[in-house]
């Protein structure tokens, strides 16, 4: 212990947070510096009991903190889950301004029942066959016409149409009714999700049959401006299942003053799909004849929905 006394006595004693330090009043060195030295054991010596309350408070903040910052962490989190939860609404209801429907359904088992119970009056409608290949190069001939104007300014709207009815979204088919705010009439977009459901089972069928190659395999040049399908070209589903919704609407409530408004944008979200370059003007007018064909049938399927639909409007 004299020993070490007469070392402090020596030599100056430095401390930082957890270690001492001995800086020599004799340089030990060249450079004629003061050299210092680590001397824990001297720290664990004379700091034993100061060290351990040190080490007590230390950890009693250190505690504090780690409780702080989970505290942050939890409110961090809570808000990022909000912003998740307000975006993910946002988003769900506000496509480009526009609105999506307010929640998926499940797929109508019942509806799909009775549809299958009528296989044999859709199974087999009188939808003409697709037009030969020389037809079809004509059409492809203005589909590269179109394909040439679509990246124009004028057309911009346009292609963020294409791109966002690549999946289904009920947009088109609300505005034109007045539906503004998503939620207000969920018993019609009930009805058109069920519409779009069956008519995808019904229109796959029917390109089955025809079995028509899409138009960039007949003209390599067409460059589509969304990916082609793995299914057949003929006919347009998007098409089909437009029409179809616009069609039946108009049984719902005929009186409507936005039906001429929903079939001209029904045409126009069938047509994107030729501005887009994956389908021919003949696969667009097979899907519009196919949902005149088929209606009579759909709203005998859908009567119920259809019934709750119209309690809306009247």
């Amino acid at each position: 212990m004299s020993d070490q006394l007469g070392l402090l006595l020596s030599n100056r004693l430095l401390a930082s947070s957890n270690e001492f330090f001995i800086v020599s009043a004799q340089p030990d060195d060249d450079s004629g510096k003061p050299h210092a030295r680590r001397i824990d054991a001297m720290a664990r010596h004379f700091g034993s009991t100061s060290g351990a309350q040190n080490r007590g408070s230390l950890n009693r903040s250190q505690n504090r903190n780690r409780n702080r910052n989970r505290n942050r962490n939890r409110n961090r989190n809570r808000n990022r889950n909000r912003n998740r939860n307000r975006n993910r609404n946002r988003n769900r209801n506000d496509v480009n301004g526009m609105f999506e429907p307010s929640a998926p359904i499940l797929s109508p088992w019942r509806e799909r029942e009775r549809l299958h119970a009528r296989i044999a009056d859709w199974i087999d409608l009188p939808l003409p066959p697709p037009p030969n290949n020389a037809e079809l190069r004509e059409q492809c001939v203005e589909l590269l016409r179109k394909q040439q104007l679509l990246q124009t300014d004028a057309e911009s709207i346009r292609r963020d149409e294409i791109i966002r009815e690549l999946d289904l979204e009920l947009s088109g088919y609300l505005w034109p009714l007045g539906i503004d705010e998503n939620g207000s009439y969920p018993e019609t977009e009930t009805l058109f999700l069920m519409v779009a459901d069956l008519c995808e089972e019904v229109g796959l069928r029917y390109k089955s049959r025809f079995n028509l190659l899409r138009p960039t395999m007949l003209e390599p040049r067409i460059r589509p401006y969304v990916p082609n399908p793995s299914h057949a070209s003929y006919p347009s589903n998007h098409s089909f299942l437009s029409f179809s919704i616009a069609f039946l609407f108009s049984r719902v409530y005929p009186e409507h003053p936005g039906i001429g408004s929903l079939i001209l944008s029904a045409r126009r979200i069938a047509e994107n799909r030729e501005w887009g370059g994956v389908h021919y003007a003949a696969d667009t007018k097979a899907g519009h004849d196919l949902a005149r064909l088929f209606v009579p049938i759909l709203e005998d399927v859908l009567r119920e929905q259809m019934l709750r639909a119209q309690s809306e409007w009247l």
